[in-house]
């Protein structure tokens, strides 16, 4: 039976930089999938995610964004520019509203540049939106667009490149501790390793059963529509945004796939996980077309059906925690096992500083990053 140093299942966005940090250190790695990354299935699923610096979700997210966009940066400098494309974050809400406070708060604490706009300075800076009269909105410049299969594909070719081995299209079966190493199965090969890394996204509870995770799979709804006023949709006139009530968001339209709009967190949940994900549905798609009329009417044409200027709808799935954390920590009954879990909608943009934690948890035992608030042990 083959041996590795570390076994990783899971090659979405986290197990794939895991992959590239572990055999960029010199370790020998082999990782499954039961799918072939980038794809549709999971918790990568979009095309694009969202990259900013000021954040609101918990102060030691912080630092850990901040490595993050470095490693972003090194990877885009080192011949992959399409991995990131500046474009800003425009928050937008009642000057009380939590998303605003939030954003004010977080560049305050952290000495982060944020530009306040009124709603006439947005519209006449932005022509696509139309905030109420109460609105206000924040300019985050430092933040910018993820191209995800560009990203996910990167980390899983420098992997390759560095001397890992890659079963893709391999679904894991099950696997146990015997001793201090741990047996990973598949249809038609087992393996053995000294550390076990489990990366599966919304398969992730399933997988370690015996924990019962307290995670909630959720079904979100993307979708793109061609604009009508296509040049007031493009990166440098159009910043990624997000509307308070709601989160309503949306991103420029990027070599011409469609502006990318939908909501955050209201997706159906499936509770019976894993089970087929049913397809997008004309009838949720009708609050949707109303809030873009509402807030983005330059985006459609009034006069053709809303549905006819959407060339393309597609779900993913967040992988939701109890209070929206991830949940980075050691099995508490195995040492040789960890885990990253849980990444609620919102962690996409931090894989490759995952990827050194893992890393240093699977080779050191240990990581210097500020995860003591991710662990599992006494929150849940």
């Amino acid at each position: 039976m083959p041996g590795y140093d570390v076994a990783i299942v899971g090659l979405g966005a986290m197990g794939s930089f895991t992959a590239l940090e572990l055999a960029g250190r010199g370790a020998s790695v082999i990782g499954f999938d039961r799918f072939s990354p980038p794809h549709d299935q999971g918790s990568h699923g979009g095309e694009t995610r969202a990259f900013r610096t000021i954040y609101t979700e918990h102060p030691d997210y912080v630092p850990l964004m901040k490595r993050a966009l470095e490693l972003w940066e090194r990877l885009a400098a080192e011949g992959r520019p399409e991995l990131l494309t500046w474009t800003g974050v425009l928050s937008l809400g009642e000057a009380g509203s939590p998303l605003i406070h939030g954003v004010q708060q977080s560049a305050a604490v952290h000495g982060l540049p944020v530009q306040s706009l009124s709603g006439e300075e947005i519209r006449r800076r932005f022509p696509a939106f139309n905030p109420p009269g109460n609105f206000t909105g924040l300019l985050d410049d430092r933040a910018g667009l993820i191209d995800v299969s560009a990203a996910v594909g990167c980390a899983l070719q420098g992997a390759r490149r560095l001397g890992a081995e890659l079963r893709l299209d391999q679904e894991v079966l099950g696997w146990s501790v015997e001793g201090r190493e741990v047996r990973v199965s598949t249809r038609d090969r087992q393996i053995r390793a000294k550390r076990l890394v489990v990366a599966a996204g919304a398969w992730s509870g399933a997988i370690l059963r015996a924990l019962k995770l307290p995670l909630l799979v959720r079904r979100q709804v993307l979708t793109w529509f061609r604009p009508h006023r296509p040049q007031w949709f493009q990166p440098g006139s159009f910043p990624i945004f997000v509307f308070a009530p709601g989160a309503f968001y949306g991103f420029p339209e990027i070599g011409g796939a469609g502006v990318k709009i939908a909501y955050h967190e209201k997706g159906d949940p499936l509770p019976a996980f894993p089970v087929q994900v049913p397809p997008v549905t004309e009838a949720e798609l009708a609050p949707l077309v109303r809030d873009i009329a509402r807030f983005v009417p330059g985006l459609l044409d009034p006069d053709r059906p809303p549905l006819d200027q959407m060339p393309a709808a597609k779900t993913c799935l967040y992988t939701m925690t109890p209070d929206g954390h991830f949940i980075i920590d050691r099995h508490p009954h195995y040492e040789q096992v960890l885990f990253g879990a849980g990444f609620s909608g919102h962690g996409f943009k931090f894989a490759p500083v995952v990827g050194e934690v893992l890393a240093d948890l699977a080779l050191e035992g240990k990581t210097g990053w500020p995860i003591d608030f991710l662990r599992l042990e006494g929150r849940f």
